[in-house]
């Protein structure tokens, strides 16, 4: 294995990691899982493959455990993964997890190719940790080559799951020593290029001073690439890291590679058009946008000459708006922010002005129209990502008595419950009061504490003495809370003896300001929310906060408005590649973008709030499981008009 890799890094121990987005190509193209060769004499065996050709997975699965039975290691083995896929296929986390279990101990004398094959299936169902620990008992002495590479490569991805980018872009290194085909040894190159990217370059800087030579090379030139809006292999940057570097791996044509790929990625438009209301109840929020949209312009001109229209959303018909704005040339559209309006567009019978419409909107289906929006929904599936990463299974549920809240614990509960973890309780809370100890004792389960005691009381007629209990079979809370409920909550949560219940949040309950004084009630929170309010003093965030001293009185949401603005102007130049490759990432103020089926994602960062002040975590992690599922939602009837963005 790496000899970097001292020891498994738990998550989050060390600031310089950054969580995952989503697995590059090379990382996620896992390969399937080989499911033992059909003994052709053997009745259980041929029964097992036609119960899989039929997706009958439950009956598969107890074929493939009763072959289990009557082998020896390591076709047991083999069998007993088979068994467990099945499982997983059928739904059935539990027997699935038992089987894991069992062969993760260590009389189970997994061989090499099991242990590559488990970590396969680890993988796919968001088991990082458990799949690096796997991994790292894999001895290398006799594997041959290609085996070597399939071993990193899965290594690599587990560390992407885990959060650890620097170990995964180590798992590179070692790789483009091992590769030898050209292409994929110039791919690999260039995904180890993008993850160190996706580090902030502050991160990045804290890994030169212990990097050696070939490591600080690619370091220095991630650095380089995330300073400059397209690689220029001929700047004087470039120059002196050549002369830095002068035997390195990437000191060739792998520079130009960069350049062209760079060139190719950043296909900006000449005349950009801006749907935005000036009257009305979205007035205030599309002013929010407009200084974003400004901010990014003004910071990429010189690369991208200003070119904007502004169209009134709130005077004209969108209709015409749109007729008007082709008309005038316009080549891409930002907005409406609306979702009157963006179903309006949504009925168009063809765009030939691309869209990017401002909010959720599932309505419409040109290969033109691209959805961007601030989703509640995907805060939730991030947070839910980062507890289930930190090993948590049993959650509570504390949220308000409101329509977006029960919706949003209804979200929750339900990925929650498909990942594989239970909803132990939801209790909900009537907002705006001083006064939370009701429903938390209720959620604590602290009432039938005193009912008991009080019973004792009465039948044993003594005074005995009494302190209150708490439930104990939970491991952590999903409070939804704004800062203000959150700054109450938390306080008497500690008072009811739930101090050490881990809590974690949504990126409502942070304000996006640093006010340590205010802050230190929601101490030991967990929540995920925009990498530049996680880290506003990062480098590569100087033009936003530049721009925000001309409004010094945007705060809370209208913050949070103005980074979504500045990312909708920024993602133009990008879209094409964003659309046509999967795995491409663009480093966003709202989270690091990415784009699957004409919707614009955002990874976000995560932080925890200590001393009153927030500390960077790094980036959410992004289990591909999670991003797969979809929640069952409520009645049509409670969520026909909802409005999932937060305006």
């Amino acid at each position: 294995m790496s000899p970097y890799k001292k020891s498994l890094i738990t998550p989050f121990k060390l600031v310089v990691i950054a969580f995952i987005v989503l697995l590059l190509a090379n990382c996620s193209a896992l390969e399937p899982i080989e499911t033992p060769t059909v003994e052709q004499s053997n009745p259980l065996a041929i029964q097992a493959q036609e119960a899989l050709s039929q997706q009958q997975f439950s009956r598969a699965a107890m074929l493939f455990k009763q072959l289990a039975k009557n082998s020896q290691a390591p076709l047991k083995n083999q069998y007993l993964i088979s068994a467990i896929e099945a499982y997983f296929n059928a739904g059935d986390l539990t027997n699935a997890d038992s089987l894991i279990d069992s062969l993760l101990t260590p009389s189970s004398q997994l061989t090499s190719d099991n242990k590559l094959s488990l970590a396969t299936l680890l993988l796919e169902q968001g088991k990082a940790e458990d799949a690096i620990s796997v991994l790292m008992s894999v001895s290398e002495l006799n594997l041959n080559n290609e085996q070597r590479i399939d071993l990193h490569t899965l290594t690599s991805s587990a560390f992407f799951q885990a959060g650890n980018l620097i170990e995964s872009a180590r798992e590179r290194i070692i790789l483009d020593a091992l590769i030898d085909e050209p292409t994929s040894k110039l791919n690999n190159q260039l995904d180890l290029v993008n993850v160190l990217s996706l580090l902030s370059e502050h991160a990045l800087r804290a890994l030169l001073p212990t990097a050696d030579n070939n490591m600080a090379g690619w370091v220095d030139l991630a650095i380089i690439k995330k300073q400059q809006v397209t690689f220029i292999p001929n700047s004087s940057d470039v120059e002196s890291w050549k002369q830095q570097y002068p035997t390195h791996a990437a000191n060739g044509s792998f520079l130009l590679t960069m350049a062209k790929q760079s060139q190719e990625n950043f296909i900006a438009p000449n005349k950009v058009g801006v749907f935005l209301p000036s009257q009305g109840p979205f007035s205030q929020a599309a002013f929010s946008v407009r200084k974003g949209i400004t901010a990014a312009a003004y910071s990429m001109a010189n690369k991208w000459p200003l070119n904007i229209h502004f169209y009134d959303t709130s005077s004209t018909p969108i209709e015409t708006l749109y007729q008007q704005a082709i008309s005038d040339g316009v080549n891409i559209i930002i907005g409406p922010l609306d979702k009157k309006n963006l179903s309006k567009i949504a009925l168009l019978p063809d765009l030939p002005i691309p869209v990017i419409g401002l909010n959720k909107n599932g309505s419409h289906h040109s290969p033109h129209y691209v959805e961007f929006s601030l989703s509640p929904e995907e805060d939730i599936t991030q947070i839910l990502s980062f507890a289930w990463l930190k090993g948590h299974q049993k959650a509570l549920i504390l949220t308000p008595q409101s329509n977006s809240g029960e919706r949003l614990a209804g979200h929750f509960s339900s990925l929650w419950q498909k990942l594989g973890g239970q909803v132990l309780d939801v209790q909900t809370y009537e907002a705006n009061q001083a006064d939370y100890s009701t429903a938390i004792k209720s959620l604590l389960q602290i009432d039938d504490s005193v009912y008991r005691f009080k019973q004792l009381r009465q039948r044993l007629n003594l005074n005995i003495k009494f302190e209150e209990r708490r439930r104990h079979d939970a491991d952590f809370i999903f409070l939804l809370a704004s800062p203000r409920e959150g700054r109450l909550i938390k306080p008497q949560l500690r008072f009811h003896r739930a101090a050490d219940i881990a809590v974690f949040s949504t990126s409502k309950i942070y304000e996006g300001e640093q006010n340590k004084g205010a802050n230190r009630d929601l101490d030991d929170v967990f929540f995920c929310d925009m990498p530049w309010l996680i880290e506003p003093n990062k480098q590569q965030n100087g033009s936003l906060n530049q721009a925000l001293k001309q409004w010094p009185n945007t705060r809370g949401l209208h913050r949070r408005l103005t980074a979504f603005g500045y990312d909708a102007y920024q993602l133009i130049p990008h879209l094409e590649h964003l659309k046509s490759n999967h795995f491409a990432r663009l480093d966003g103020k709202t989270g690091i973008l990415s784009m699957n089926n004409n919707v614009i994602n955002r990874q976000l960062s995560c932080g925890q709030f200590q001393r009153g002040q927030v500390k960077s975590l790094g980036l959410a992690p992004h289990l591909e499981r999670t991003m797969n599922m979809q929640s069952v939602v409520p009645s049509p009837q409670h969520t026909e008009h909802v409005n999932t963005a937060p305006l």
